[in-house]
């Protein structure tokens, strides 16, 4: 049997969420199955996104950074 690099998984949707999915597909001439998967990827970036935000946030007020002002002034010392 040959390695597949996806894996079919089953899941459960509103019957609303997939009739608008399935309208998707047909306007954009794509599967089902991309229409979902896209939506995942969406989903992970979002996720990855809003991580990196929570640690920019972090960092920001470990040093003590409130303002734009503040990033603008810590870029200029960095510059001189």
């Amino acid at each position: 049997m040959p390695n597949r690099q996806a894996q079919p998984v089953t899941i459960t949707v509103p019957s609303q969420m997939l009739a608008m999915a399935d309208r998707i597909a047909r306007k954009e001439g794509r599967t089902r199955s991309e229409v979902f998967r896209e939506a995942i990827r969406a989903y992970f970036w979002k996720r990855r996104w809003e991580a990196i935000q929570a640690y920019g946030a972090r960092k920001a007020k470990k040093m003590g950074i409130k303002t734009d002002e503040d990033i603008e002034r810590i870029i200029d010392e960095g510059r001189a």
